[in-house]
C-alpha cells in the first residue's frame, strides 16, 4: 500500500549519495607554521565569500587570469554556479536548479586597486595571515578551479559585478554537497586554516573557521 514512500525514499537516499560522492574540490592541504610573511583576506557578500590574495603574491603564469588585470593590487576570487551567480537563473527556482543536481560553475574575479577593507567597507572582512607554503598552496588551489582553453588561458563567462571585474569558466562541478561555501573552506583550509570543507554548508561557518585562525576587520557604519 505504501510501496511508492519506499520507493520515493530509496530514490531520495540515492540522489543524496549521488551528490555527495560527486564532490570535485581541488584539495591543497598544508601544515601551518609560525612564520607568516603574507596576508590574505576573507570577503563576505551575502551568502557565500571570496579570497582576496595580493597580486604580487601570485607568480607568472600560475593563475590564467592574472596578465588580464595588470594593475590591480588585489584580485578577489569566489566561485559559484554557472547560470545563478552572474544573474542569468535567479529566483526560486534558480536556487533549486543550481543545488538540486550537478550543474557548471563560474569564478568571480574582482581587481582591488587599493585596500581590500576600503573597497568593501561595509563587508565583513576576516585577514589572515599566511607563511610562504600555505600561500602556494592557495594559489594553486584557485588555479585548478578555472577552465582554461588550447592556449592555457582561462575562458570568459560574463561581465562581474563590480567594475572591471569578470566571470570566468571554472573547471568544477556545482550542487548542494559541493556549493560555494565548501570552496571558500577548501581555499581556507590550503591558507593553513583548520577547516572540514564536505562539511561546511554556510558562510557563518566559514566566517567563524576564517575567525579561528585570522582578525576580524571592523566594518565602517552605515552611509
Amino acid at each position: 500500500m505504501y510501496w511508492w514512500r519506499q520507493w520515493l525514499l530509496l530514490a531520495l537516499l540515492g540522489w543524496l549519495l549521488l551528490l555527495a560522492t560527486r564532490c570535485h574540490l581541488p584539495r591543497q592541504t598544508v601544515t601551518p607554521t609560525p612564520d607568516s610573511t603574507s596576508t590574505v583576506y576573507l570577503v563576505r557578500h551575502g551568502w557565500h565569500a571570496g579570497i582576496a590574495v595580493r597580486r604580487t603574491d601570485v607568480p607568472a603564469g600560475v593563475w590564467p587570469v592574472l596578465d588580464a588585470f595588470p594593475t590591480a593590487r588585489y584580485l578577489e576570487v569566489g566561485w559559484r554556479e554557472a547560470r545563478y551567480y552572474p544573474g542569468d537563473t535567479r529566483g526560486v527556482w534558480g536556487a533549486f536548479r543550481a543545488g538540486a543536481w550537478p550543474t557548471g560553475s563560474v569564478l568571480h574575479v574582482v581587481p582591488i586597486s587599493g585596500s581590500v577593507q576600503g573597497t568593501f567597507p561595509q563587508n565583513t572582512i576576516v585577514r589572515i595571515p599566511v607563511a610562504p607554503q600555505e600561500l602556494r598552496a592557495l594559489v594553486q588551489y584557485v588555479a585548478e578551479s578555472f577552465s582554461v582553453n588550447n592556449q592555457g588561458n582561462a575562458i570568459p563567462a560574463a561581465s562581474g559585478y563590480y567594475a572591471g571585474s569578470r566571470f570566468y569558466q571554472s573547471e568544477l562541478t556545482y550542487h548542494v554537497f559541493n556549493n560555494c561555501n565548501h570552496w571558500t573552506a577548501g581555499a581556507l583550509e590550503a591558507a593553513g586554516c583548520d577547516t572540514a570543507p564536505r562539511w561546511t554548508l554556510t558562510v557563518g561557518r566559514v566566517i567563524a573557521q576564517a575567525e579561528a585562525c585570522g582578525t576580524r576587520l571592523p566594518s565602517a557604519p552605515e552611509p
